[in-house]
């Protein structure tokens, strides 16, 4: 999982002030000198916390007069933050939340994909079975497969949602997949992708929402297996 700089810290301190409109729209933010002395971090986290506000959105500059909340924080980006909370119960909301997300993404790629999509499907699940016959850990291949039924489903915000979660998903797979404590396991979760991609080949949007969502419900529990604290 990625583990947040001081900048990523001070500007989702930041983001989370304006969202809750502790600073609000057109108040000034403190001076970068200021902010400095506040957090106690150098100019340089100070600037790059200031870029990302502004790359969001959440915060403009204003020539000789200093840093400004936007007049709107409408559409401001989701995130995931690790910086106030017990890295493994973010693993846990994570992984609930792809369970709901990934299992629809499924049922509509069942429904949308192309006879191409469907094909690259096909072709990155022979690649990850391959792998895990050769007793592979597969990990960019997994993260590959789900990928695929995001931008198969033809929607771009499931897409890029899938996509936003996949450092979440590789630190998850990386926990399991390097305490192989259970005989065949591996081998189950070949079987479930097939089954995802079986239904999405018939394009029975029921059986591939059930066998996402069993897939990925199966995969929490592998994780609390292994990571009981989760």
């Amino acid at each position: 999982m990625h583990i947040p700089s001081m900048a990523d810290r001070l500007s989702q301190l930041l983001a989370e002030q304006i969202l809750r409109r502790e600073l609000k729209p057109n108040d000034m933010l403190p001076t970068e000198e200021q902010l400095v002395a506040r957090y106690d971090v150098s100019r340089t986290v100070v600037r790059e916390a200031m870029a990302r506000l502004k790359a969001d959105g959440l915060v403009v500059s204003r020539q000789g007069k200093g840093t400004f909340v936007s007049d709107s924080v409408i559409g401001a980006p989701f995130r995931v933050s690790v910086s106030n909370h017990d890295p493994n119960l973010v693993v846990k909301e994570v992984f609930e939340l792809r369970i709901a997300v990934e299992a629809e993404a499924a049922a509509l790629a069942a429904e949308r994909a192309t006879p191409e999509q469907v094909a690259a499907l096909k072709e990155a699940f022979d690649v990850h079975a391959a792998l895990i016959d050769a007793g592979e850990y597969a990990i960019s291949e997994d993260l590959e497969f789900h990928r695929l039924i995001g931008q198969a489903t033809n929607n771009t915000v499931y897409a890029r949602m899938i996509e936003f979660l996949e450092p979440y998903t590789f630190h998850q797979l990386t926990v399991t997949r390097r305490n192989r404590k259970v005989v065949g396991w591996l081998d189950s979760i070949k079987q479930e992708h097939q089954q995802i991609l079986s239904a999405i080949q018939a394009q029975d949007k029921d059986a591939a929402r059930a066998a996402a969502y069993g897939h990925l419900n199966n995969g929490l529990n592998r994780l609390k297996r292994f990571a009981p604290d989760v």
